[in-house]
């Protein structure tokens, strides 16, 4: 069986340019459309970028570059920083194409350029096209330099997409170098990549890699697991270079040779429709040709299927040898030339048998020559040579010149105990300097913070009810007339109620405030949540709009501080009225029992909901947020962490929120 090397490297190459074909139609029609009326230069060269982005989104390469070239003849000046993106997109379609020298070429005509224009998202791409090439090349100690530059890049300005590239490269690398251990960790980097962008296509790509490192570390068992994860993933995206480099390397663990066969066909007839002649389709119908010769080997040779076996070896064998010769992949060539010397022997074909192993011998021994292993050795012993006289001669220039630094060397080491002794006794004073002051900065940012949340939270609780209170006296002063007898009594009755709680929430503030305080502590004693539900209903009694009910079946009874229980629910009543107010026919159930280990109270209201990002400073102590954010949480979370008061939220949009304290 022939090496993976190439196959890992072309679907690695084809997987990166094939996109959403529907879409990147759609949006050329509505490009093409603009570029027709557009007038200014720079603009229609961006355009024409966009446009051939989307043609190499649909394998479309000759179109991307034939679009792209439109932008040289727009551009009297070759080096306008405009035109970096389009040679960075003219070396990603060269690269597809496998036209490396040309893709070579414009990716260091587009560097100088980003680098002028300081787009580092580009830049980044490009030194991941530079890997590319490098890989191409076989050079792969400078594919793994710019591979590492371009993850650097990808990792500052945070591009998933172009980390997942460079994993996916780097572990096709690894495996190359049989480096299986680092080949694992990059390849299953690449799919954790892979997930966070969340597209089935780039999910099957990243899988079908991870599955093809299991299979080259000899671990059957993942291979398969995850060459069916990637071919469910590749069918899903309707990404069929994925699917047929799935089936192809896949088949090569089938100990079935049905299976196997079955596998293969369908992978082939993928290849025959989007890239007949590449060397992945070589390879699968090599690898199928040997298939059936096996399968003819076990039969008689009076067998009737045996004769149409060995016809099916010998066309598919004859199909690989020609495309690996004409893409100079003489390792394919010569092994499928000498399994096709056996299917003419076993059909009785002698001559053809002959002349197809003498052409495998002759070239075999061509490539594999004693002269050619001599000339091998033979450089590299003149290369140890030339490192070995340049050693010598270092080194004679490195005894000379330690005679002349030694005393140097001494008079520098008095001079530097001196020193040192000067800077060991300076840095012990600052250090203990620091630590006091550091000591001292803590305390500030501790307080600084106190005092933040104290003065947010008094803007955010006491606003509201002052204000109501002013504005009903400024009714009241300035245009008693719109007031009646009934209107007036309940204005003035919902006045008093309002003064009476914001004294309430000021006291709860209070509290908070010397909750932050090292010495204050709660006062645990029996609590009747019946008592506390009935003082919440009591306070939130002029909410008219808002139906609030209570249930606790079971008169539960707790050890806890009441006033901080109180606060905490009272808060988070408050919270839910007010992200009611949109709400038809708000409701807010309030319910207590006991669980297996615990107190369970629930708060659950039919609101818009609210995503979790929302609730954050109930479980951050570091979160500050704005006033509109609902600064009571911060009020309820440290005043349940001090009794000891575990909160979780469930919240789905449109169905409402509860909350949960368990105690």
């Amino acid at each position: 069986m022939v090496s993976h090397r190439l196959f890992v490297v072309l679907f690695f190459v084809f997987g990166c340019c094939i996109g959403v074909q529907a879409q990147s139609e759609q949006e050329n029609e509505s490009l093409l459309h603009l570029l027709k009326n557009e007038k200014n230069v720079l603009k229609k060269i961006n355009l024409n970028t966009k446009i051939a982005s989307n043609y190499i989104a649909n394998s479309q390469f000759e179109e991307a570059l034939q679009q792209l070239k439109e932008n040289l003849k727009l551009s009297k000046n070759p080096s306008i920083t405009e035109l970096g993106t389009t040679y960075s997109t003219m070396s990603k379609a060269y690269i597809a194409l496998a036209e490396i020298d040309s893709a070579f070429l414009f990716v260091n005509k587009a560097l100088p350029l980003l680098k002028k224009k300081n787009d580092s998202n580009e830049i980044g791409k490009c030194y991941f096209y530079l890997a590319q090439i490098y890989q191409y090349k076989a050079d792969f100690v400078k594919q793994a330099d710019y591979s590492f530059k371009s993850i650097a890049i990808a990792e500052k300005v945070k591009d998933t997409s172009l980390l997942e590239y460079n994993n996916r490269n780097l572990a096709m690398l690894y495996l190359d170098q049989r480096n299986y251990p680092k080949a694992l960790e990059k390849s299953l980097l690449s799919v954790k990549y892979a997930r966070q962008i969340n597209t089935p296509k780039r999910i099957g790509i990243a899988l079908a890699a991870l599955a093809e490192t299991y299979n080259m570390m000899k671990d059957g068992e993942k291979a398969e697991k995850y060459f069916k994860m990637a071919l469910n993933e590749s069918r899903k995206a309707k990404h069929d270079l994925a699917i047929a480099w799935s089936l192809t390397n896949w088949a090569n663990l089938k100990t079935n040779d049905d299976e196997e066969i079955q596998m293969r066909v369908e992978a082939q007839a993928i290849w025959d429709e989007i890239s007949p002649d590449n060397i992945m389709s070589a390879n699968n119908l090599g690898n199928l040709g040997t298939t059936y010769y096996e399968k003819a080997l076990l039969l008689k040779p009076s067998d009737a299927n045996r004769t149409g076996l060995l016809n099916k070896a010998e066309a598919n064998l004859k199909k690989s040898i020609a495309i690996s010769l004409n893409s100079d992949n003489l390792t394919n060539y010569l092994e499928f030339l000498r399994i096709l010397s056996k299917v003419y022997g076993l059909k009785g074909d002698y001559r053809n048998a002959y002349e197809c192993q003498s052409e495998f011998q002759q070239k075999n021994d061509s490539l594999f020559s004693q002269e050619n292993k001599n000339a091998i050795a033979k450089l590299e012993s003149e290369k140890e040579i030339t490192i070995k006289n340049k050693e010598l001669q270092l080194n004679k220039l490195q005894l000379e010149s330690k005679e002349k630094q030694k005393w140097f060397y001494l008079l520098g080491i008095g001079f530097l105990v001196i020193v040192g002794g000067l800077l060991f006794y300076q840095n012990r004073n600052r250090k203990k300097i620091n630590e006091k002051l550091q000591v001292l900065n803590t305390e500030l940012d501790e307080a600084n913070n106190t005092k933040t949340r104290f003065f947010s939270i008094l803007n955010h609780d006491l606003r509201g009810p002052v204000s109501n209170l002013i504005h009903f006296l400024h009714l009241q002063k300035n245009n008693p007339e719109l007031l009646d007898t009934e209107s007036k009594n309940r204005l003035e009755n919902k006045t008093i109620l309002g003064a009476e709680n914001l004294l309430t929430s000021m006291e709860d503030m209070l509290l908070w405030s010397k909750g932050q305080m090292q010495q204050f502590k709660p006062q645990v004693k029996k609590v009747s949540v019946n008592a506390i539900f009935e003082d919440t209903e009591k306070h939130f009694f002029s909410e008219e709009k808002v139906k609030i009910r209570f249930e606790n079946p079971d008169n539960i009874e707790m050890n806890t501080d009441e006033n901080y229980l109180k606060t905490i629910i009272r808060n988070l009543t408050g919270n839910a009225v007010k992200a009611l107010k949109e709400t038809e026919n708000p409701t807010i159930i309030w319910k207590a029992w006991k669980g297996n280990h615990d107190i369970v109270i629930t708060i659950t209201d039919n609101g818009p909901g609210a995503a979790k990002e929302q609730f954050r400073a109930l479980y951050d102590d570091k979160e500050i947020s704005g006033i509109k954010s609902g600064l009571g949480l911060h009020l309820i979370r440290d005043l349940a962490k001090a009794i000891d008061c575990q909160i979780t939220v469930a919240s789905k949009q449109n169905e409402g929120t509860t909350i949960t304290l368990k105690l």
